[in-house]
């Protein structure tokens, strides 16, 4: 045998994790037009989770959007995608000089946090369960705004649904996907 077939190829560099931050207008776009309308639906309850989602993860000056229970809720609500351009687009009050939060883009965050994900640890959303976590995180941040049940099911809870395609239960691995590949 050749000894030059048996080289090892030489390792991939490493991937560069980028926080991009949408440009000043894009930001004022998606929070004067987009910020608790999902499909079309706009819900003040979701305002609520995706501000304190928004300054929550800018004050604490971390990456890791998904161990935030009320990203995680706001996203149910909010669509993912949408999510983490709200989120990159807010700087912290508490870190002088951070201009906007260093959250990478959907694909590069962190997996969803066992302990954060709705439900139990192996399946995460059902209708109920998502409606238990929702309200749940809602009570978390002392809001007076509460969904519709029959929103966060025929809208929130269904768009999961039909993207992880999974039926009426999604597993713990299709929610952590949608989270971070859907842009929803």
């Amino acid at each position: 045998m050749n000894s030059s077939s048996i080289l090892a190829a030489p390792a991939p560099a490493p991937v560069e994790l980028v926080a991009r931050i949408p440009d000043p207008g894009q930001c004022v776009s998606i929070f004067k037009f987009d910020r608790g309308t999902y499909n079309g639906v706009f819900d003040q309850a979701c305002v609520n989770l995706v501000e304190n989602c928004r300054f929550a993860v800018a004050d604490a000056n971390s990456t890791d959007i998904w161990s935030f229970k009320t990203c995680v809720a706001a996203a149910t609500c909010q669509g993912a995608g949408l999510l983490v351009d709200m989120v990159q687009c807010t700087p912290s009050l508490n870190v002088p000089g951070n201009t906007g939060a260093n959250v990478p883009e959907g694909p590069q965050t962190n997996s969803l946090n066992y302990n954060t994900a709705p439900g139990n640890k192996v399946v995460v959303p059902s209708p109920n369960r998502t409606i238990d976590f929702v309200f749940g995180a809602l009570s978390d941040i002392d809001t007076s705004s509460w969904p519709d049940v029959n929103n966060v099911i025929n809208n929130w809870w269904t768009s999961i649904k039909d993207w992880t395609a999974t039926g009426e239960t999604v597993p713990y691995l299709n929610f952590n996907d949608w989270l971070r590949f859907s842009d929803s």
